[in-house]
């Protein structure tokens, strides 16, 4: 995650994103991928309103080597369809080398079943998957785990920042604790720390 700690780079980072910005009926992440500093790939995100339901569909593309050998190729495709601030549907799959996830997931009334390689479960009320572009995921205890289906409890709590335009939350989770920053409520990144110990970053694309 790339550094804050200079106002003015922050103001000068902030500048050039919020210009690229355009007010649409479609919105666009692209970010940047690294682990311990070193590229790894890209994670894409998109935003689409249809109606009163919005769409997002995301692809994550990670090549991981060590002395030009290929240890690890990620590959992940999810489709999540909101309505009323809530989870309604939500379809992914992933490919971590040659292990293989897949997730369909439906809301009916006030249940929501999903569906996994695994197993089936099904849950009550107003469901959230670690939905980063939406802040208001930060207000739950409870988070679908889009690669696995898995329903993850979760604790978060505010960074303090030496801007009063970006803003970091701690998430702890089941897979380690993550950070995520936001400029003016927009996301703009995420660390997380990987069970080999490796630091896994996020930066918007500018």
């Amino acid at each position: 995650m790339k550094s804050f700690t200079n106002p003015l780079s922050f103001l000068l980072f902030l500048c050039i994103f919020l210009s690229n910005a355009v007010a649409e009926e479609n919105e666009e992440w692209i970010f940047n991928v690294t682990v311990d500093g070193n590229p790894i790939g890209e994670h894409r995100f998109k935003k689409t309103f249809l109606g009163e339901k919005t769409v997002i569909e995301s692809e994550a593309r990670f090549d991981v080597k060590i002395l030009f050998v290929n240890v690890l190729k990620y590959r992940h495709q999810n489709t999540e369809v909101w309505e009323s601030g809530c989870l309604s549907e939500i379809e992914s799959a992933t490919r971590s080398n040659r292990k293989e996830f897949k997730v369909s997931g439906r809301r009916n009334e006030e249940s929501f079943s999903i569906n996994t390689l695994d197993k089936d479960t099904i849950h009550q009320g107003c469901l959230y998957t670690f939905a980063y572009w939406n802040p208001d995921f930060l207000l739950q205890n409870k988070l679908i785990n889009a690669q696995t289906g898995e329903m993850e409890e979760v604790t978060i709590t505010k960074i303090d920042t030496e801007s009063d335009s970006l803003t970091g939350y701690l998430i702890n989770a089941k897979g380690g604790p993550i950070k995520v920053w936001y400029a003016d409520e927009t996301w703009i990144g995420l660390e997380s720390t990987l069970k080999n110990g490796r630091t896994l970053s996020y930066q918007v694309a500018i």
